[in-house]
């Protein structure tokens, strides 16, 4: 039998199952399902682990005695040691389901295990800022000065200064990321590649290095301009693909065909604010999202979404956050909390 990939609802039903939160017949289909999947079994027994210890639980506990609101408190202290991140923390006169407080707190257990950092260091002349992915499945979401979007896939590398200057904005890849580049005539926006130069003012494409002189180039919008060492100058417009391998170039219409949806399903963000959060989510998923208290906006939140819907995104963001949320379909609102 293929192994079965873990997504976000199998988290769910862990986080249900180890809260007792499953009735009789919910329990049993789990438990066969359990039974079947080897790397479902992993992780119900990896995580049970990482919540028993969380809850500082004696040995023979059954998970239905689990205490939801230590472990969480718990939780809160070991992600809190960063001072720049909003330490998560859970009331327990609030009325939020247990599982849904498990299944925020396995995210975010996943998401601290993810090599996935940012540093800051001193890489010329410039105070540069250098983002790193590891092979985790996993794509980071940054918000850069300028407010593009970057996403980065697996295995990449990102470097780019603090704050552009005021002529132009320039970064460097080496590995797979998408970008949407926000929109400024007056200052272009460079990526530099091991192949070649990219050039853009305001659009969103993905940009692939690769091994042995290879770059590919997909424009999902608007138009860039591709300039490859010791060669010419290639344009692309809206669906069209950049091939270089072998020191050849080729321009083929792709959009049918090119993938960039690998950016949405498993989202990260490293101490993003909520503000850069919900951007992200609005615009990716067309939800609208506002935020009562304009100070709400820079709270911030390290989270790793699993193929999640916006409305199970915000759920979870207000859990984390310990603040108030009203979802109505697409439209989402965040509040603080009612002091009862």
């Amino acid at each position: 039998m293929k192994p079965k990939n873990i997504n976000n609802t199998d988290y769910q039903n862990i986080a249900r199952y180890l809260a007792h939160e499953m009735n009789a017949e919910e329990e049993k289909l789990f438990q066969e399902e359990i039974s079947v999947q080897e790397n479902l079994r992993e992780e119900v027994h990896i995580l049970e682990g990482l919540w028993n210890r969380l809850n500082k639980k004696k040995p023979g506990n059954s998970p239905q005695n689990l205490d939801t609101d230590t472990a969480w408190k718990n939780l809160s202290d070991r992600i809190g040691q960063d001072d720049s991140t909003r330490r998560i923390e859970f009331n327990k006169r609030n009325s939020a389901p247990v599982w849904l407080k498990v299944a925020a707190s396995f995210l975010l257990i996943v998401s601290l295990g993810f090599a996935v950092w940012f540093i800051t260091g001193n890489l010329s002349d410039e105070n540069m800022l250098t983002y790193y992915t590891d092979d985790t499945d996993v794509t980071l979401v940054q918000k850069l000065s300028d407010g593009s979007v970057v996403y980065m896939a697996k295995n990449s590398n990102l470097m780019l200064p603090v704050v552009f200057d005021d002529q132009k904005r320039k970064v460097a890849l080496t590995g797979e990321a998408f970008f949407d580049v926000q929109s400024n005539p007056q200052k272009p926006f460079f990526i530099e590649t091991s192949v070649g130069e990219i050039e853009v003012l305001g659009t969103s494409f993905n940009v692939k290095t690769i091994e042995n002189g290879g770059l590919e180039v997909f424009v999902e919008t608007g138009k860039v301009k591709v300039n490859i060492k010791d060669d010419q100058s290639y344009y692309l417009e809206q669906g069209e693909l950049l091939e270089v391998a072998n020191g050849k170039a080729n321009i083929s219409f792709a959009a049918d065909l090119y993938n960039t949806a690998w950016r949405k399903n498993h989202m990260q963000f490293k101490d993003e604010t909520l503000e850069n959060i919900l951007s992200v989510i609005d615009q990716n998923f067309a939800a609208n999202s506002q935020v009562k208290d304009p100070e709400l906006n820079q709270r911030r939140l390290t989270v790793t979404f699993y193929q999640a819907s916006p409305q199970l995104m915000a759920e979870l963001i207000a859990v984390s956050l310990d603040i108030d949320v009203e979802i109505n379909g697409n439209d989402i609102v965040f509040s603080r909390k009612t002091i009862e």
